[in-house]
């Protein structure tokens, strides 16, 4: 039986929140996305084989050439999934190995750094998803300053997994024209406390300075529409030129 136009909707709704959870960096924005091309290419083998299902059964031919593809397919996850033994690591989750002698350079702790974030970010994303987990109520205030939104302290997981931290209240201007908009929390890094490096000839330059630390911050922002990287929590609407929280609006939770 053809699916329905709601079965159909339904289908790419949960493709996208699935590939959204296991591929963050891939979306649906425009359409040199590699998203984008998986979206097209399932589309068109579900269309074909709706097409052939509907019509009768798939010739011999045709049954030959999906025994073929799924041989390939199986035979390439196998592949994926072995470890050939040879310096190509791939694009797997690698791990900093230790030994007597080895050279430690400024590589090497940045792959143990970027081990440690990418299993936290992927346990986020996997286990928790997107969302609010505590505090960041949102609320609209008036002063000698105009109409700004206020954000409470709380914690949040983006779209990636990384964890979203907002210590103190933090105040966004809003605009004096009537819209509605998004109240929208990004993760940002802000490198700081730069001090003296090396040169390129073993000494200290001046004027060289390179940061010494990462500091793991966020960006509040408004847009009527929603960011790719960016947490949704809250919407806000402006009637006759006053701003009020939309209670309608139902921000992204993390399941617990």
């Amino acid at each position: 039986m053809p699916l329905s136009d709601e079965q159909w909707a339904a289908l790419a709704r949960d493709f996208r929140r699935a590939a959204a959870r296991s591929a963050p960096e891939w979306t649906d924005a425009n359409t040199h996305d590699p998203g984008i091309t998986v979206l097209e290419v399932l589309g068109y083998a579900l269309a074909e084989l709706g097409y052939r299902t509907g019509t009768g059964n798939a010739s011999p031919r045709a049954r030959a050439l999906a025994a073929d593809i799924a041989g390939r397919a199986t035979a390439l996850a196998a592949a994926w999934g072995t470890d050939s033994g040879g310096d190509d690591c791939g694009g797997r989750l690698q791990r900093v190995r230790y030994f007597f002698g080895k050279l430690l350079d400024a590589a090497e702790f940045q792959a143990e750094q970027d081990y440690v974030l990418d299993r936290l970010s992927r346990r986020n994303r996997l286990l928790y998803g997107a969302g609010i987990i505590d505090g960041l109520e949102v609320s609209v205030a008036t002063d000698g300053d105009g109409a700004h939104v206020v954000v409470a302290p709380g914690l949040a997981f983006d779209p990636r997994g990384r964890e979203i931290f907002v210590d103190a209240c933090c105040r966004v201007a809003l605009p004096a024209a009537d819209d509605a908009l998004l109240v929208q929390l990004a993760y940002r890094e802000r490198p700081c406390r730069r001090v003296p490096a090396l040169t390129g000839d073993s000494g200290v330059g001046a004027d060289v300075a390179e940061p010494t630390r990462i500091a793991e911050t966020f960006e509040a922002s408004l847009a009527p529409a929603p960011v790719a990287d960016a947490l949704s929590v809250a919407r806000v609407r402006s009637t006759r030129g006053r701003w009020r929280v939309d209670r309608s609006f139902k921000a992204q939770r993390v399941r617990r």
